[in-house]
């Protein structure tokens, strides 16, 4: 007698969503290259023919993964924008977003991670584009109304603007194990975590203010 699975396979509308859990989990720890239909369905406990039911092929199964972890930073970054009454509080709460993120949601980062690893193969000419407009749009409606050259320098752009702050704040994620050797200090731990925020939010606030003259 076959051995009954731990975990029960969901059924009906539930089936499509676990399979996309099971493949998420597998894409992010190991990329698109490194996961067949056959680990994702044997980790699931479907028939393959699930995956074709449900999603076509592999790749529209991985450009679906990859949109529900975007989705997933879309909505942080969105509530961050939409608490913020001005340009300062958006930078100080994408910010928190930007360090917060890959600390709930692991396996979303690592998968974001690895479609960069790729060039961005597996998201050409996808049916679920990524898009930072809902970002961008509040930047720039910010930048127009507070970036007159008194307070922020007024050559600030949206783009570059949301470019440096996660840049600023991904490092603590992208280089974090080599870091944390090279420096000989943990980049993970939560003074390091503390410490990140508060000078990323320094250094950005200071590099968009308006210079004193001399």
């Amino acid at each position: 007698m076959a051995a009954r699975s731990s975990s029960p396979v969901p059924r009906s509308t539930d089936a499509r969503e676990h399979l996309l859990r099971t493949a998420i989990s597998l894409f992010s720890a190991r990329g698109f290259d490194g996961v067949s239909v056959n680990d994702i369905v044997t980790r699931a406990g479907v028939s393959k023919r699930m995956v074709y039911h449900y999603f076509t092929s592999k790749a529209l199964l991985y450009q679906e993964a990859l949109q529900f972890a975007f989705h997933a930073l879309a909505k942080m970054e969105n509530d961050a924008v939409a608490q913020a009454d001005d340009l300062e509080a958006a930078v100080l709460n994408l910010v928190q977003v930007y360090f917060e993120f890959p600390r709930q949601h692991p396996e979303y980062s690592r998968l974001l991670r690895w479609e960069n690893l790729n060039n961005g193969e597996g998201i050409k000419d996808s049916k679920f584009p990524l898009s930072k407009d809902h970002v961008t749009k509040f930047l720039k409606a910010a930048i127009k109304r507070e970036a007159d050259g008194k307070k922020w320098r007024s050559d600030l752009e949206a783009n570059q603007l949301l470019i440096t702050i996660i840049g600023i704040c991904q490092v603590y994620v992208s280089h974090r194990y080599t870091l944390s050797q090279g420096l000989k200090r943990n980049l993970g731990s939560p003074t390091a975590i503390k410490r990140g925020i508060a000078n990323a939010t320094h250094y950005l606030l200071a590099g968009m203010r308006q210079p004193t003259a001399s």
